[in-house]
């Protein structure tokens, strides 16, 4: 006896259906397959080499500025920029960009001295001391 597949036109319109549904979802996946995305073309990446460095210092050698450690920090949400990991990639953008020349090692020892010989800045307005009292001042209400 010979069997023959059959299979109801609603069954078929169903499944046909349900392969358009998926292609969409297959289409996100692209290419890539879990590469990493290329780096942007406007920013200049630095790749953390040794322990120690820190976004200000980065921000010092190829911007000129400590302070754009602040607007590094914006541009690299994913690096947590008080625990810089090496090989971590920190994006510069390039309208900061003075010197694009790689940070050496030896910077790293410069900017770390500058920051231990520099003198903290106190505070311009001081709470006043509180006055010593030998007798013993109860709370609330006089």
């Amino acid at each position: 006896m010979k069997r023959t597949l059959s299979f109801s036109p609603l069954f078929l319109l169903f499944a046909g259906f349900f392969c358009l549904a998926c292609l969409p979802g297959c289409a996100m996946f692209g290419d890539k397959g879990g590469q990493a995305e290329e780096a942007k073309p406007d920013v200049y990446v630095h790749t953390v080499e040794w322990p120690g460095e820190t976004l200000p210092m980065i921000a010092q050698w190829y911007t000129g500025n400590k302070d754009n450690g602040k607007v590094l920090a914006k541009t690299n949400p994913d690096i947590a920029a008080d625990r810089l990991a090496v090989g971590d990639q920190v994006w510069i953008p390039l309208e900061l960009v003075k010197n694009n020349k790689k940070m050496p090692k030896e910077f790293l020892a410069t900017f770390s001295a500058k920051d231990r010989a520099a003198p903290k800045k106190s505070s311009s307005k001081k709470k006043p001391a509180p006055e010593k009292k030998d007798e013993f001042q109860p709370y609330g209400p006089k």
